[in-house]
């Protein structure tokens, strides 16, 4: 049962202690209106109480995570570079390399992961609309992000943990591709990756973010697209962390040598190492 959100009013929180061990804050779980449509004040949200609702629930919303001006320079960009469809192969475009340290993402990842962090893939993906008479804005495969792709040898998304982050370039609305998921599903133990996971959907509620949000996913939280019902193409850019521990049960490719040496420090310690770890 998804408790009720905390009071507004809240005492300030104690400064986080440099070790990685993050002080227990009471979780402020997600309003649900109309049965579906989670609605929180995600901006009023202090580092603390991010951590917590991301641990209780397995998403997360970062409000305004990029500001209308990057905004405005990633879409002119991702149209004069030609992407399309879903690709990694995303480096050439100037406004997406300060992503990777986006102030507000890493705030929020330090606060759940601790300090040392690695980045380690990154995607954009293009949702256009699609054509279906009487079509009703419903999710697609439940499912969670670990252990995808595995089974080929591709072992990025076997860490023991990580997040995927939804950086959401459009408003999303019902119709348009939204982001569907079951809250508390990270802490459902029973949940087999690659399973058939439709039994969860009568749990499931649909998270809107602004263009500019970014959507925190826990590697185990049940999850799914929608379609685009809308008459608007839903542009999304995918990245992804761990803690430094958890490295992936075998080899990824590294970063190119060139990418980390053009890199500015904060940039260059997120992507060392990437087969490192317990």
């Amino acid at each position: 049962m998804i408790r009720r959100l905390v009071n507004a009013a809240k005492r300030r929180m104690p400064k986080r202690p440099a070790t990685p061990v993050r002080a227990i804050t009471k979780p402020s779980p997600p309003v649900v209106t109309d049965g579906l449509i989670v609605d929180v004040d995600w901006a009023a949200m202090s580092p603390a109480e991010q951590g917590a609702f991301y641990d209780e629930n397995g998403f997360l919303v970062i409000s305004q995570a990029i500001s209308p001006e990057d905004l405005e320079t990633i879409h002119r960009e991702i149209k004069s570079y030609g992407l399309t469809g879903l690709t990694a192969d995303i480096w050439q475009v100037p406004s997406f390399l300060p992503l990777i340290e986006n102030e507000k993402l890493l705030t929020a990842l330090h606060t759940i992961f601790g300090e040392e962090i690695r980045f380690f893939k990154g995607a954009y993906v293009e949702t256009p609309p699609i054509d279906v008479a009487g079509a009703k804005a419903r999710p697609k495969v439940f499912h969670v992000d670990y252990g995808v792709g595995e089974s080929g040898g591709d072992f990025y998304n076997s860490c023991a943990s990580w997040v995927n982050i939804g950086l959401y370039l459009t408003d999303m609305t019902p119709e348009l591709a939204p982001f569907w998921v079951v809250p508390g599903s990270n802490r459902h133990y029973d949940v087999v990756p690659s399973a058939n996971m439709e039994s969860m959907a009568d749990k499931a509620k649909i998270v809107l973010p602004k263009a500019g949000d970014a959507v925190f996913i826990h590697c185990m939280t049940v999850h799914a697209g929608g379609d685009n019902l809308s008459n608007t193409t839903r542009h999304a850019i995918f990245l992804s962390y761990r803690p430094a521990w958890a490295r992936p049960v075998g080899p990824v490719p590294e970063w190119p040598q060139e990418f980390i040496d053009k890199a500015p420090p904060k940039r260059k310690r997120l992507l060392l190492g990437l087969n490192e770890g317990l």
